[in-house]
C-alpha cells in the first residue's frame, strides 16, 4: 500500500495542509479559513499548462498537468502555487 502524500501550506499567519491519497487519486485540503481553502481547492482541481524540463539544460516543453492524476503531477503543480495564489507550500514542515 502506498503512503499518502502530505505537505504543509501557509497563507499569511494561517497554516493548513494538502493531502494526496494515491489509492483513490483524490486531493484533500485542510485549511480553517474558508476563502483560502477555496483558493487552494480550486487551484488543485484545475488543469495547468506548465513548462517542464526536457533533456537539455535549456530544453523545456509545455505539458498539461492534472494534479489528481499522480503524486508527481501534484508535486509539480504545488511548485507553482505560490506564484498563482499567494499560498506558500512549506516542503520542510512536518505534517502529522
Amino acid at each position: 500500500m502506498r503512503e499518502n502524500f502530505k505537505v504543509a501550506v501557509q497563507y499569511n499567519d494561517e497554516i493548513g495542509y494538502v493531502e494526496y491519497e494515491q489509492a483513490s487519486k483524490t486531493i484533500k485540503v485542510v485549511f480553517d479559513n474558508a476563502a483560502t481553502h477555496q483558493i487552494i481547492e480550486s487551484y488543485l482541481a484545475a488543469e495547468h499548462l506548465i513548462r517542464v524540463p526536457g533533456e537539455g539544460l535549456l530544453d523545456f516543453k509545455e505539458v498539461t498537468i492534472r494534479p489528481a492524476e499522480s503524486v508527481d503531477n501534484m508535486k509539480t503543480v504545488l511548485t507553482r502555487m505560490w506564484e498563482k495564489t499567494g499560498v506558500h507550500v512549506d516542503w520542510s514542515r512536518p505534517v502529522a
